[in-house]
């Protein structure tokens, strides 16, 4: 049995206007250092040069298990590949989207434009959906219908919910990427949907072995009915010792 599961990551947890270029991801704090790290490089769009397509993450979890997680934080995959993006999506045990909470035009665009593509790929494939908002609110929405003051600032809970609902996702919140918020919170859900899938991998396995073995179970020798010999022996010489050995007497009229 083949202990893996693969994780495909979309979207930049980071704020669009953020100057901390070190600032953490999602993925990494979450794997932590031990986890073997390679960036695949694609074409995308000009303004995007020189920015990796997706880096991907391997790691051990679970003692045995072994994950491959796939962090794509330009959403231009869409765009210039998808035949990429859609076999991304189509080979993922789970989907992690994640974005910034202080990043409405970000979202905006998540919504709007990438959403459809992601609902038409998941069309072809039941995989479970993580919607993760990140960061702390900076500048919190008012209330009151008439304000118009602050439709630039953060994206609130409604809106991410929302969005969870479209997907069929499980809508997380974490204010900050720290051991509470990454190993308990995310990771406990993460791992949840790691465990459903190796199950339900387990179980296709064993239904499919005990569909190869009643497939290559030792048939019987296919023998020739007595009718097909071409010799064959008279009914008389079988059936006239039997009655006499009865003492059955036959008499000829």
């Amino acid at each position: 049995l083949s202990l893996l599961v693969n994780i495909v990551a979309f979207g930049n947890e980071r704020d669009g206007f953020s100057e901390d270029s070190q600032q953490s991801s999602l993925i990494y704090t979450y794997l932590g250092r031990s986890a073997l790290i390679s960036q695949i490089d694609s074409s995308l769009s000009a303004s995007h040069v020189g920015i990796p397509v997706f880096t991907e993450y391997q790691a051990c979890v679970f003692g045995n298990v072994r994950l491959v997680v796939r962090d794509c934080p330009v959403w231009d995959i869409f765009d210039s590949d998808w035949y990429t993006s859609r076999s991304l999506i189509g080979g993922a045990d789970i989907i992690v989207i994640k974005y910034s909470i202080n990043d409405r035009t970000s979202f905006q665009e998540l919504k709007d434009n990438y959403v459809p593509m992601i609902k038409k790929a998941l069309n072809l494939c039941s995989v479970p959906v993580i919607i993760s908002a990140i960061g702390a609110r900076k500048n919190v929405p008012c209330t009151c219908p008439l304000c118009t003051s602050d439709r630039r600032s953060c994206v609130t809970t409604t809106e991410g919910v929302q969005l969870a609902k479209e997907l069929g996702a499980t809508y997380l919140e974490l204010h900050a990427l720290n051991d509470f918020y990454i190993q308990n919170y995310f990771g406990g859900v993460l791992e949840y949907f790691m465990i459903q899938s190796l199950n339900q991998k387990s179980s296709e396995k064993m239904k499919t072995r005990k569909k190869m073995q009643k497939c290559h179970r030792i048939q019987p020798p296919q023998l020739e009915q007595p009718g097909e010999f071409s010799y064959r022996i008279p009914l008389s010489e079988i059936v006239l010792p039997l009655i006499r050995s009865l003492g059955i007497e036959l008499s000829c009229s």
